[in-house]
């Protein structure tokens, strides 16, 4: 079982990106995933909004329920989702709770570290707190046997820390702790992502991610003297989507581009469908 620490270690490494074979494609674009598996049909079925609107394994719960305890549940999730206690439920609040709701396995990943690291217990975890569970034992060995560069590590967690810590004082709230150990999800977040990402391809350090470089994060030749087709792809979608300005190479806003797409948000879409078809007087 792969210790805590040196999780924390591979996840701050791994974050922007997942591992994967020299002949399989490592895909660092965050896209926004479907909130159900399930065809979207009322019609047929509320399956789909049923999943939507509580997450796939609550809803799973949910099924097990009589009508009258299903219906005194969502009295509860109702209240929590009214955010501003006016009565009213509206689309942005509906859109935050179903984003909420997609989002639980993180907030549960978070709660599942939470007390590793809140060492006073406190509520809070400073960054004295993280940095010595995290590092302690590794900073005084210059050269472990692992490999790690511990200190640069510290120093690129540390930088992301802050960025997550929005009123600076280097104690983190649950909020603030959870946009650090998952900044893909947080808009102000964003761009310590694309900092991160650059940092980890642009291999000669000059800002920029040129096509060998791009190519090179993605796949090892390994002695391979063909490369496979999707390789192929990836060089042409390169030079005719990544490269916008035609420069030979990713700027930090092209390279946001890529690993940050705007996508169709399924949350506002699905706020909007529950609240057109539930608004009975308009």
């Amino acid at each position: 079982i792969m210790d805590l620490r040196q999780f924390l270690m591979c996840l701050s490494l791994c974050t922007a990106f997942a591992l994967s074979k020299p002949t399989e494609k490592k895909d660092r674009v965050h896209h926004e995933p479907q909130l159900s598996d399930k065809v979207h049909n009322d019609a047929q079925s509320f399956d789909y909004d049923h999943d939507a609107f509580l997450g796939a394994e609550e809803a799973k719960t949910f099924d097990q329920l009589t009508p009258e305890e299903s219906k005194e549940r969502l009295g509860m999730i109702v209240d929590k989702i009214d955010v501003d206690k006016d009565g009213f439920v509206t689309e942005g609040e509906l859109k935050s709770w179903i984003k909420h709701a997609q989002k639980k396995y993180i907030y549960d990943n978070v709660e599942n570290q939470w007390h590793e690291f809140d060492m006073n217990q406190d509520g809070l975890i400073s960054w004295d707190e993280y940095r010595n569970v995290t590092y302690g034992t590794y900073l005084d060995d210059p050269d472990p046997d692992d490999g790690f560069n511990y200190k640069q590590m510290m120093v690129r967690d540390e930088r992301r820390f802050k960025m997550a810590d929005k009123d600076g004082d280097l104690i983190a709230t649950k909020e603030e702790f959870t946009a650090f150990l998952h900044p893909e999800e947080y808009d102000y977040m964003k761009d310590i992502v694309v900092q991160e990402t650059m940092e980890d391809i642009d291999k000669n350090a000059d800002g920029f991610i040129d096509l060998e470089e791009y190519i090179g994060d993605m796949y090892s030749h390994d002695g391979n003297v063909d490369e496979p087709e999707w390789v192929k792809t990836e060089r042409e979608q390169f030079v005719e989507f990544r490269d916008k300005n035609r420069d030979g190479k990713m700027d930090k806003e092209e390279t946001k581009d890529w690993i940050l797409p705007s996508d169709y948000d399924h949350a506002e879409a699905e706020a909007r469908h529950l609240v057109y078809e539930s608004d009975q007087n308009k």
